[in-house]
């Protein structure tokens, strides 16, 4: 569901917290059901080490009255920064997330999925870089970690921080922007009409896409700042990664007609990348789903070379681009 279209279904405010003055951030929490991860998301909102003023919001997209996530919320009642939302409807993943910049109150919105985690130090290093760029910035995408449990959070090696500014053709060879935490300008995601429907399950990708083509999106690279969970997620089921795979190719091919030399390359590029996606998720989630397709494509050198040789280019390309913050 667009963004217009969600705007015509209400939100109740089951509490409505007050945005501190001064507030240019809103870390904004999409949720549905999952009150026990919800619990460590919101947890690590409340544990930012920063003077910063800014604000919380968790979007329910679950319209039952005393649900579980409704009763954690009332823990957290004496929070002023904090304010819970519940839809009228269920508007679906992507109704919810476009909700976010619906009932956000400040310039910027943070996207922090209710089963993900930010780093103690995550508001104060965003408002420097905002600072930075006189708040003049469209999207920032932040450097992540991965996690299983919040018992096993990898170590953090602290690193410097660079920022550089996204080019369209960045995009081409897969999706380099981290959603997880991500600070979007609420005015320029509206103009858009919000994130779309039709591309799911990379609606993100394809939002990046368009957001790029307005200038003024900024990747980060350095220490992680966010911490993205990756056994609670949609992502793990093997349909899903099919589906990513095929609104991938899709939204890449839309948008790199006018690059000769991306759109000639790129049918061996993404039967490497398709390839590699799957091992990875094999992997990961220990699903045996892939194995026939693994077997087949590796004796495919051309696609292998190709794939190393342009994203080693796109590396070395971005280490040309990196500025220091």
């Amino acid at each position: 569901m667009r963004y217009t279209a969600v705007t015509q279904i209400p939100s109740i405010a089951i509490k409505q917290g007050v945005v501190p003055e001064g507030a240019q951030i809103t870390i904004a929490i999409p949720t549905y059901k999952r009150a026990h991860l919800l619990r460590e998301t919101l947890e690590s909102c409340l544990a930012q080490q920063t003077n910063c003023p800014f604000a919380i919001m968790v979007v329910d997209n679950n319209p039952e009255r005393e649900c579980k996530t409704e009763q954690l919320l009332r823990e957290y009642k004496t929070i002023p920064n904090l304010s819970y939302y519940k839809n009228t409807e269920n508007v679906g993943m992507t109704g919810n997330w476009n909700k976010l910049f619906e009932l956000a109150q400040t310039d910027f919105v943070v996207m922090l999925h209710d089963d993900d985690l930010l780093y103690d130090d995550y508001v104060e290093k965003v408002e420097c870089i905002l600072r930075k760029y006189n708040y003049d910035i469209n999207a920032l995408y932040l450097p992540q970690q991965m996690f299983s449990t919040k018992e096993n959070i990898p170590h953090r090696k602290e690193q410097e921080f660079y920022s550089v500014k996204l080019k369209l053709q960045d995009l081409f060879l897969g999706n380099i922007c981290n959603l997880v935490g991500a600070c979007f300008k609420k005015e320029v995601i509206i103009e858009q009409d919000g994130f779309d429907q039709n591309y799911y399950p990379s609606l993100d990708y394809e939002m990046h896409f368009r957001l790029i083509q307005k200038e003024k999106s900024f990747i980060i690279l350095g220490s992680p700042l966010t911490l993205y969970r990756i056994l609670e997620n949609e992502s793990m089921k093997p349909n899903t990664l099919l589906n990513f795979l095929f609104q991938d190719e899709r939204i890449i091919q839309a948008n790199n007609r006018k690059y000769f030399f991306y759109k000639v390359l790129f049918p061996f590029f993404y039967k490497e990348y398709a390839l590699q996606a799957m091992i990875s998720h094999q992997k990961t989630y220990h699903h045996k789903d892939f194995e026939r397709e693994i077997k087949k494509e590796r004796v495919r050198v051309i696609n292998k070379v190709v794939y190393k040789i342009l994203l080693f280019f796109r590396k070395k390309v971005f280490n040309y681009r990196r500025k220091k913050i």
